[in-house]
């Protein structure tokens, strides 16, 4: 291990490795994605175009949206199923590997100059602010939401459908079309942007963790 980002990143992989026993898989992953997709597309096009061609692209969006989210959703269940059955003990037992790993780093992390990661500190924690500050002009806070801006979708789908009236889904206007993508493109990008800021608040809080420690170890003496 080296004093780098890119090691660092390769060091917190290996971490998540380790302490997230069930981590989302790849399939969950894209087949929520498509989901989201699929509703964001079906509602622009079905508003944009007219007659039966909105039509087949609404219905279209719905079902593509509908699989996606749902199997998502089955495949997460299937995932977490055990540790919600044995919450106490998982939560107790994943922490603790947590703590062992993450002071592995930590000690790696000393063996390099103070200076150094100082300076890697000061880097990360202004990057972490302006990551935060960019995510909050472009989102807000989009991720307090959860997962309401797929169910204000799914309820502009489904609105004023009837078993027997499937042409009601082809009826957003424009308007809510376009403001329904936008809101489920912004929400898919804040979560991009979450999880890279969460990676460089991951590096910033390593590198205090091993600058204090070495406060500490100073004082001592």
């Amino acid at each position: 291990m080296d004093l780098s980002f890119p090691s660092l990143a390769a060091a917190i992989a290996r971490y998540l490795q380790v302490t997230e026993q069930n981590p989302a898989g790849r399939v969950e992953r894209w087949l929520f994605a498509i989901g989201l997709m699929g509703a964001g597309i079906g509602m622009l096009l079905g508003s944009l175009l007219d007659g039966k061609a909105g039509l087949v692209f609404a219905v279209g969006g719905l079902a593509v949206e509908l699989i996606g989210l749902l199997s998502a959703v089955a495949l997460q269940i299937k995932r977490e199923w055990n540790s919600f059955r044995h919450a106490y003990t998982h939560h107790a037992a994943q922490m603790e590997q947590e703590f062992h790993q993450y002071h592995e780093i930590v000690a790696a992390l000393r063996t390099f100059p103070l200076e150094q990661r100082l300076q890697r500190e000061a880097f990360a924690r202004d990057r972490r602010t302006y990551m935060h500050e960019r995510l909050g002009l472009f989102t807000g806070g989009m991720e307090r939401l959860g997962v309401m801006p797929v169910l204000l979708a799914l309820y502009l789908q489904l609105k004023d459908w009837h078993v027997d009236d499937w042409s009601v889904l082809g009826d957003i206007t424009l308007v809510q079309g376009v403001l329904a993508f936008f809101l489920l493109f912004a929400y898919a990008l804040s979560w991009h942007l979450i999880s890279l800021r969460t990676r460089v608040q991951r590096y910033e809080q390593l590198l205090v963790e091993a600058n204090r420690q070495d406060a500490v170890a100073a004082r001592a003496l």
